[in-house]
């Protein structure tokens, strides 16, 4: 699933106050309320054709299946329909992932909850923090991220309660062998909505056309308006298209009311420094630090992104929180041992590292990860 985080934000460090029971709205914006361009409903988005419906039906309802919960038959059908998946990054409807066998982790999502609606299952989405594929394409940093399924036992399922606790789950993971994962919280439907929609909006703005990119994020917003991907992009697309005013609104409008912000401060940051306003950016970057989100692979992101730029002693605060959130991965003590190695912090490099060796995933690793260990201890002798 596409995550978008532009190389390029906005300015203005005051955070606008409103009034006690007063919910901040979106950003008006007269491009964003003017495009035009099609737009999916959500029965395009999560209808299967006669012959799919068919087809999942007779599987569900086969007599010899009949001793499984419902919920586990329909994970026995999603098991045999995917197992040749060709996991790429289109987006597409549940009728496409079905026909196709492809798409990215949120098609098979859709995909999920079309077959569950028809089965009567009880569905819901949960975040998958895990170490993200990035890209870079002109000023725009695109990041994979990760969902799974949680399918609930209809028979058990009493409807009032939505977190359904206490009931039997089938987890529905689409990439369990992609790296370091850490389960993040339950969305809700609207967001998962959202999500599909910010999608198409991504892929609409990296081929250039704007105005239909416009059209899906306003409707991602609608349907998620505290949803900080969907800002983000906002954002990214008024820069482009050279409303930077409008554009800074949407980042600040973020900062107000968005759970995540790691990504917006950072965006934020890194346009101050795009304008010259190295006091505006230092301050977020500043701010950044005392943030406690539970994303190490963000914090590591960041960290690269600070080391790169040659501020040491945010990398190390970066790569810290990184560790402290995921102190099993190899990498990320790898990492911070090198921050500290180039904050000259040199006692705390060779102790981070030799942490990272501990870790190592297999002896060839560990070799060269005692190897750097005798470079720095010679190094320190050289002081």
């Amino acid at each position: 699933m596409i995550a978008v985080a532009a190389i390029i934000m906005l300015s203005a460090c005051s955070t606008v106050q409103y009034p006690v029971n007063e919910k901040p709205q979106p950003p008006y914006s007269l491009p964003l309320a003017t495009a035009q361009g099609a737009v999916p409903t959500l029965h395009e988005i999560f209808s299967l054709t006669a012959a799919q419906q068919a087809e999942f039906l007779v599987y569900f309802h086969s007599p010899e299946r009949q001793h499984l919960a419902a919920n586990k038959r329909l994970y026995r059908f999603l098991e045999n329909k995917v197992s040749g998946f060709n996991y790429l990054g289109e987006n597409h409807t549940a009728s496409e992932a079905y026909a196709l066998n492809s798409g990215n982790c949120i098609s098979l999502a859709v995909l999920t909850k079309a077959l569950a609606d028809l089965a009567g299952v009880k569905v819901k989405f949960q975040n998958i923090v895990s170490a993200p594929v990035y890209s870079i394409d002109h000023d725009v940093m695109l990041a994979s991220d990760h969902i799974r399924s949680l399918l609930y036992n209809p028979a058990l399922s009493s409807g009032e309660d939505p977190s359904f606790k206490g009931q039997s789950v089938v987890v529905i993971d689409y990439l369990p062998e992609f790296g370091s994962r850490l389960p993040g919280p339950v969305i809700s439907d609207d967001t998962f909505v959202a999500m599909f929609y910010r999608n198409l909006a991504a892929e609409a703005m990296l081929a250039e056309r704007y105005e239909h990119a416009l059209v899906l994020i306003r409707k991602a917003i609608e349907y998620a308006p505290t949803y900080s991907a969907s800002i983000n992009l906002a954002a990214v697309l008024h820069r482009r298209l050279s409303y930077p005013a409008l554009a800074e609104q949407f980042y600040q409008y973020g900062l107000t009311v968005a759970d995540n912000k790691i990504a917006l401060i950072s965006n934020f940051a890194v346009y101050k420094q795009s304008i010259g306003d190295r006091e505006g950016a230092e301050a977020l970057f500043q701010e950044l630090t005392t943030l406690d989100e539970r994303d190490p692979y963000q914090w590591y992101v960041l960290g690269k992104t600070a080391s790169s730029q040659y501020r040491h002693h945010d990398a190390v605060s970066y790569f810290k929180k990184a560790v402290q959130q995921a102190p099993y991965i190899d990498k990320l003590q790898l990492e911070l041992a090198l921050a500290y190695f180039k904050n000259k912090q040199l006692v705390l490099a060779y102790q981070t590292l030799e942490q990272a060796s501990q870790l190592a995933p297999s002896d060839k690793v560990q070799q060269r990860y005692y190897a750097k260990l005798e470079t720095l201890k010679l190094y320190q002798l050289a002081q």
